[in-house]
């Protein structure tokens, strides 16, 4: 097997499971965030760019921004940010997603050298061909994950509100 396949899938395996054990929401999300980036370094590894980028943009960067922010309102104020610089686990999930970063920029430096310009077929990266396979052929699924995505959140802050 692929060393870089077994590396990223390790990683992506190793936070998600950091991610449904640590005991601080904070530090869930950034084993969230280790996800995501190993998933778009896998996506990279498969030659779907595109796939990768949208990864980083929409879910390490829209969604789990969301996340945060959810955790961030239902922070109670006498929680104490001070206590998380301290902790162990966030040292250790930034060298993973330092790492992780690193491997996507060397692979990505690697095939650039390798492979030189390639031709691209025709209309790749075309908004409007992307857009209307994305929203003509894919729309319930689409639609069903925003309304999945709504209420997973609505259900977060219900339930981790003390008084609504």
């Amino acid at each position: 097997m692929d060393l870089y396949f077994i590396t990223f899938a390790v990683m992506a395996v190793g936070a998600g499971i950091f991610t449904i054990t640590a005991r601080e929401a904070l530090a869930s999300a950034l084993g969230l965030l280790t996800v995501f980036v190993a998933c778009a370094a896998l996506y990279l590894h498969l030659h779907a760019p595109l796939i990768a980028i949208f990864q980083i943009s929409i879910y390490a960067g829209a969604i789990l921004v969301l996340v945060v922010f959810v955790i961030m309102l239902l922070m109670s104020p006498d929680d104490r940010l001070e206590v998380v610089q301290e902790n162990m686990a966030y040292r250790i999930m930034g060298v993973v997603l330092a790492a992780s970063m690193m491997g996507i920029l060397a692979v990505a430096l690697r095939d650039v050298k390798e492979k030189g310009a390639m031709a691209l077929p025709e209309g790749f990266g075309d908004p409007g061909q992307f857009g209307m396979l994305f929203f003509k052929d894919y729309l319930l699924h689409f639609e069903v994950a925003s309304v999945l995505l709504l209420v997973a959140l609505v259900a977060a802050i219900y339930l981790g509100k003390k008084k609504l």
